[in-house]
C-alpha cells in the first residue's frame, strides 16, 4: 500500500516538472511511514528503493546524497532506522519476545520487509495473517514490547 502511495507522489512530482526547478512542491506528499519530503528527487529515490527492499542500494544512496548537501542528516538517519527494521529478522528480536504466548517462530528466518510483502500479497502458505501481523508487530514495536515485559 505504501509502495503505491510512493509512486503516485513520485509520478505527480514528474507530471508537474522537476521539483527543484521553480520552487513548487507538492507539501502534501507524504512518502514512507508518513515521513514527508522536502521535494528533493534524491529523498523520493531512497524511499522508493527501501519500498522495493533494495537496502543495499539505498544506504548507498543515503551516504552519497548526505555527503554531497542532497538530504539533510536528521533524513539519513530515518531512512537507516528504517532499512534496520525491515531488514530485521524475526529470531533477531530480543529472547525474551520470541517466548512469549502465540510467537510465530515458523516465521523466525523471514524479515519484517518479507513478512510484510506476504500480508500485502494475501500470501498465508507459512502463516496466518494474525501471525503475519504479530511478527511485524514484534520487530517494528520491540522496544515498545520490551518495557512491557
Amino acid at each position: 500500500m505504501r509502495w503505491r502511495m510512493l509512486l503516485i507522489g513520485m509520478l505527480s512530482m514528474h507530471s508537474h516538472g522537476c521539483s527543484h526547478g521553480d520552487g513548487r512542491t507538492n507539501p502534501d506528499a507524504v512518502y514512507e511511514d508518513g515521513i514527508r519530503t522536502k521535494g528533493g528527487s534524491a529523498s523520493v529515490r531512497i524511499w522508493v528503493l527501501i519500498g522495493k527492499g533494495q537496502f543495499a542500494e539505498a544506504q548507498v544512496l543515503i551516504a552519497e546524497s548526505t555527503a554531497g548537501g542532497l538530504i539533510g542528516r536528521e533524513t539519513a538517519q530515518k531512512m537507516l532506522e528504517r532499512i534496520s527494521v525491515l531488514s530485521t529478522k524475526l529470531g533477531e528480536v530480543h529472547a525474551k519476545l520470541q517466548r512469549v504466548r502465540d510467537f510465530p517462530s515458523q516465521l523466525k528466518d523471514f524479515t519484517c520487509f518479507e513478512s510484510r510483502k506476504m500480508l500485502e500479497a494475501g500470501d498465508y502458505s507459512l502463516a496466518t495473517e494474525a501471525q503475519l501481523r504479530r511478527a511485524v508487530k514484534i520487530i517494528e514495536q520491540q522496544d515498545r514490547l520490551m518495557d512491557k515485559l
